[in-house]
């Protein structure tokens, strides 16, 4: 399965205007690129009615970079096209909010972005107007981009998003997460409505990423009204721990600082997250860190480095190494090394079908970090 992680730290999706970044901000946008470009799949960015992740993208990598990266399918885009807003009263004459006006509406509204605004080719042109490029190389950036954007249905994930809140506070499911059901939804008071829109707004992210099958690196665990929608988001956060716990066995450090201390860069990147070594790296974290914490992950991989493995203790293993004593592993490799259903069949766990995997197919997530170690070395050359 295809491992597509949501990035939505270029700014805000739902900001109406440039967002402005300090350069520490700048810094740590690009090295977390640059860390999902090497243990996920896809990165999907979050980009708003104003394309600034468009922008800065733009504007730190250049067309030519960000053009390939996005022809290649390594990043894509959605539009964050659902709106939900809570209203806050009456501004008076002399700046003052004039709460009463509030009572008696509803406390959330639901909307959508405009067709304007969730046109790819629009949003793209309104990144591209800022830079100074020749029409047709805006043409040509522009048809290949705009194939590479989701655009969600922003009025029902907003308005399902909306009543769902709602009624779970009117059923008081939301007590524990600070807002238990003692006055109508109408007549909540403005410190009350910002923690309805905050639950309803973390509702809907999880609606959105559910949907699209997306990893993301925040943690809706303490949000209950989220948990419908958990199953199918995964943990790009634990991705991310266990890789870096895994380079510090091997005395590399994380992939953020490696790029942030310019070990490597954008252009090492693409030559390295194309190697079958790193697909595999990929497949191998995602999946065993959906499974196991990092204690076990790391305890696995350092088993396969020195070849320690116990699988062969177990009953499977034992049944296995004798056959493959006898010149008969082929065919059962062939078994046992396809899919991993297929091997659950022979009683084997995650870890120890990619166990054999190293074994069988001549694969182990150490060459990737070799991979990391030898260009990590010729740049200090």
């Amino acid at each position: 399965m295809i491992s597509t992680v949501f990035n939505n730290t270029i700014g805000s999706p739902y900001d109406f205007a440039i967002t402005r970044l300090t350069p520490q901000e700048e810094e740590n946008i690009l090295s977390g690129l640059f860390e999902q470009l090497l243990i996920f799949d896809k990165i999907t960015i979050s980009t708003n009615r104003v394309s600034f992740p468009l922008i800065f993208l733009l504007d730190k990598l250049g067309i030519n970079k960000v053009e390939e990266l996005i022809e290649r399918g390594y990043i894509h885009f959605i539009i964050w096209t659902p709106v939900l807003v809570t209203g806050i009263g009456n501004r008076n004459e002399d700046g003052t909010n004039n709460e009463s006006a509030m009572f008696g509406q509803p406390p959330l509204a639901a909307g959508s972005l405009s067709d304007e605004d969730f046109d790819p080719e629009n949003n793209i042109e309104k990144a591209l107007t800022l830079f100074g490029f020749h029409r047709d190389r805006k043409r040509i950036f522009k048809r290949k981009a705009s194939k590479n954007f989701i655009i969600p249905n922003g009025m029902e994930f907003s308005s399902d998003s909306a009543n769902f809140v709602i009624n779970a506070y009117k059923q008081n499911n939301l007590a524990e997460l600070g807002l238990p059901y003692l006055v109508e939804p109408e007549q909540l008071n403005l410190q009350q409505r910002s923690l309805l829109l905050h639950l309803g707004s973390k509702l809907l992210e999880t609606a959105v990423l559910s949907k699209y099958n997306f990893k993301s690196y925040e943690n809706y665990e303490h949000y209950k009204i989220c948990e419908h929608n958990l199953k199918n988001i995964g943990d790009a956060l634990k991705v991310s721990t266990n890789t870096s716990q895994i380079l510090t066995i091997e005395n590399i450090p994380n992939l953020k600082s490696l790029y942030l201390n310019e070990k490597l860069d954008f252009d090492k990147v693409i030559k390295i997250r194309h190697l079958s070594t790193a697909k595999y790296f990929r497949k191998w974290i995602n999946q065993v860190s959906e499974n196991y914490n990092a204690q076990e992950i790391t305890r696995e991989y350092i088993n396969e480095i020195k070849g320690n493995s116990k699988f062969f203790e177990s009953n499977s293993g034992k049944f296995i190494r004798n056959i493959s004593l006898f010149g008969v592993n082929t065919a059962l490799g062939a078994a046992i090394a396809g899919p991993i259903g297929i091997a659950a069949g022979y009683g084997l766990g995650l870890l120890e079908t990619y166990w054999l995997d190293s074994i069988l197919k001549g694969k182990n997530p150490s060459m990737f970090i070799d991979k990391i170690r030898e260009e990590v070395e010729n740049t200090e050359d």
